[in-house]
């Protein structure tokens, strides 16, 4: 042997004992937390607390449509094994244990067979509770990392938060999973949401008082807009969101201290917050929220500006609108959710973040979703233009009223019926007799197993 040789092997010897005695080293890693309501994955039991999901409109079929759609979503996210960690919110709680797989094993299946993951998950309900105390759907917890620990936070009348800690790398990190109490502007609603809002601020600050650098999050559908406190100041004297968490639009530094939590909907400009759209306007009711600890120099961090709502034209979101391509069991089920999935991504590498771009801006009002683009690009109604595939698409219609109750229209061989959310454009529909022509803008809907045509204002309507 060559002495240039012996000396190679013996320094690689060297290092690999300093190594060896050095004991194992830190896995450094960045990593996706992914927010996504998936509006209502039931199982396939029978057994269901909504109408919705119970034999006569619920089977094998729509639940493998959902899955499939949910694992798409998530490999679009995440790329070919999927996001590090998902807060999931409305899984159907099991309540046939014995006899029928549950919706959250059949999309562990689903997952695995994908080959997304593995991920390690727990259960936001307790099925070793009461029945009746159990909510009809559940949020679960998904993540690549090792859990270390978790618990529930009950809540009366509303669904429980779910705390669940893991191990990235060696770094501690405790995800908060909510899925508030809905009904955005119902002040009766408000109130169980300062309920939740009061059970999660009362165990971040217990959390931060035992160990002020320690890490974590909080995410899932609040329920609440950003903005709620701004948006509903006459009706809500006080916000869950706002007043008890304490969500913010100012980023946190590096210096930052206290209780305030970052919301991320301020890393984007306004006019493209936007997770779900309800009668014609934006809401943000999904969140991920950071406190001060995901700032320092320690443990885990968040990378700025890497929050993102996750949108794909087609499967998820309707291309024309930007709007969510929402779920629907009808026809053999078809569409995504009503919300999208948002994005953060962050590293156990202790870096303190760069400033980011930041828009300390509030809106003061519900945007309106822009549909120039819909109008636009708004197809010819045909024969064959009534498809799934064309669920919320706009379209240029023409025909004649066909009923009066419900307010009717036959196009093409079709019959459909006619809304607006608009009380003005409402009252002229429903004002036309039978025989009537009509023609005019629509997105196309569907409302109690009919097709239906949604017209958003005045502007839609082109002759009568």
């Amino acid at each position: 042997m060559s002495l240039a040789r012996t000396i190679f092997c013996a320094v690689f010897v060297f290092f690999g004992f300093l190594r060896l005695y050095a004991g194992p080293s830190k896995n450094k890693v960045s990593f996706d937390v992914v927010a996504y309501n998936v509006q209502n994955l039931f199982d396939t039991d029978g057994t269901s607390l909504y109408d919705d999901y119970k034999p006569d409109f619920y089977g094998e079929t729509e639940l493998s449509n959902k899955l499939k759609v949910i694992c798409e979503v998530l490999r679009k996210i995440g790329g070919s094994t999927g996001p590090s960690v998902v807060l999931l919110q409305e899984i159907e709680v099991d309540r046939t244990p014995e006899g029928h797989p549950s919706a959250t094993q059949r999309l562990i299946s689903s997952l695995n067979k994908e080959g997304l993951g593995p991920y390690h998950y727990r259960l936001g309900y307790d099925p070793d509770g009461p029945p009746e105390k159990w909510p009809a759907v559940h949020c679960l917890t998904l993540s690549k990392f090792p859990i270390v620990k978790s618990r529930l936070h009950p809540i009366q009348m509303a669904r429980p938060i779910l705390e669940t800690t893991i191990d990235v790398g060696g770094a501690s990190f405790t995800l908060f999973n909510n899925h508030w109490k809905s009904g955005a502007s119902s002040p009766e609603m408000e109130k169980h949401r300062l309920q939740n809002a009061t059970t999660l601020r009362k165990r971040i600050d217990a959390l931060v008082a035992s160990n002020p650098d320690g890490d974590f999050l909080v995410g899932g559908d609040l329920n609440s807009h950003y903005n709620q406190s701004t948006v509903y100041a006459s009706s809500m004297n006080k916000t869950g969101i706002n007043v008890i968490l304490g969500s913010t639009g100012k980023e946190h530094q590096p210096e930052t201290k206290g209780a305030e939590l970052y919301n991320l909907w301020h890393e984007i400009p306004p006019q493209e917050r936007g997770s779900d759209a309800w009668r014609g306007k934006w809401g943000t009711l999904m969140h991920i929220l950071l406190p001060p600890s995901l700032y320092d120099d320690k443990g885990i961090s968040y990378l700025n500006d890497s929050f993102k709502v996750a949108k794909f034209p087609e499967l998820n979101q309707i291309a024309e609108t930007g709007t969510p391509r929402k779920w629907s069991n009808e026809l053999d089920g078809f569409g995504a959710s009503d919300h999208f999935p948002l994005v953060a991504r962050f590293s156990n590498q202790g870096q303190k973040p760069q400033k980011g771009k930041g828009f300390e801006e509030v809106e003061t009002s519900l945007r309106k979703v822009d549909f120039s683009l819909a109008i636009k690009r708004a197809l010819i109604w045909k024969p064959s233009s009534l498809d799934p595939k064309n669920y919320g698409r706009t379209f240029r219609f023409s025909g004649v009223i066909s009923r009066n109750k419900p307010i009717t229209l036959q196009a093409k061989g079709h019959q459909l019926g006619l809304y607006s959310f608009d009380p003005k454009t409402r009252g002229v529909l429903f004002s036309l007799e039978k025989g009537s022509t009509l023609s005019g803008f629509g997105r196309l809907s569907r409302y109690r197993g009919q097709w239906q045509f949604i017209l958003e204002d005045t502007g839609w309507l082109l002759e009568i």
